[in-house]
């Protein structure tokens, strides 16, 4: 029974941005598992409401595609598990001072393996074009708000962030290990990160960290927006309230120490 679970579990993990329909022989290329059983498997989790077949037309007909999807399912338990961070809730009232004090997009981010997932975002009143959104990853090593959390983990994590091919997003991306290593060297001396056309090109993002009660850092948040918006001259100014927001939620998170920077 535990290896039929890991085999769908493994199939709906298949399901990317990148790749968000899968049709049964590509599933099966993919998976080796023998299409029978796949066959098996995409029913089940259609009749559960966990994957979907769309319709589409066919000359004056609308018939089942053989592409699958996501379902609904799967929007009604992320939107359960997204609740139940606790973090969101705490960092809620801090997030939107933040986004009045500076009329920028702020956003909540947190470790998930080697990627950064960001669980919580308030939009800029200037509508700018960002790679982010809720439920969205990016890499460890790019972006500020995800560099940040990778400079405070430990060695072993950090090499194994940097085993993984590497992709460049926009002309910003730090690729090498030279310039990931220098980002994270002047994230943990200086508690910030600071980035320039990483995700998307023409984007500017400021982040901090957020420590925990066990003074580890697995979350942090941001404020982006295009580089017109956060010229890096002014940096000193979006600190001070930046540091100030996640001394607040570190606080709230149960980090007992004085926050490290910028108070």
């Amino acid at each position: 029974m535990s290896k039929t679970l890991e085999k769908g579990i493994n199939i709906l993990t298949l399901f990317t941005e990148e790749k968000p329909s899968w049709r049964l022989d590509e599933l099966a290329n993919v998976t080796d598992i023998p299409k029978p059983t796949l066959h098996r498997f995409l029913k089940t989790f259609t009749d559960l409401g966990v994957l979907k077949r769309p319709y589409v037309q066919s000359g004056s007909q609308l018939v089942l595609s053989d592409h699958y999807l996501l379902g609904n399912k799967l929007i009604e338990l992320g939107a359960i598990a997204s609740n139940s961070i606790e973090i969101r809730s705490l960092a809620m009232p801090y997030m939107k001072m933040l986004q009045q004090k500076f009329d920028l997009a702020v956003q909540l981010i947190m470790i998930d393996e080697t990627d950064g997932l960001y669980i919580e975002k308030i939009e800029s009143l200037k509508p700018v074009l960002l790679y982010t959104r809720v439920g969205r990853r990016a890499p460890l090593y790019a972006g500020a708000c995800s560099r940040i959390i990778l400079s405070f983990q430990s060695e072993e994590k950090i090499n194994n962030v940097l085993q993984k091919p590497r992709k460049k997003y926009a002309s910003g991306t730090p690729v090498t290990d030279k310039e990931i290593h220098e980002h994270i060297e002047f994230g943990r001396t200086n508690g910030y990160a600071y980035s320039v056309s990483e995700l998307e090109e023409g984007t500017v993002s400021i982040a901090v960290p957020i420590f925990g009660s066990n003074r580890e850092v697995e979350y942090s948040i941001s404020i982006a927006g295009i580089e017109s918006l956060l010229p890096k001259e002014k940096i000193d100014i979006f600190l001070e309230g930046l540091w100030s927001t996640a001394a607040s939620i570190s606080a709230e998170l149960g980090y007992s120490m004085p926050y490290p920077y910028g108070l």
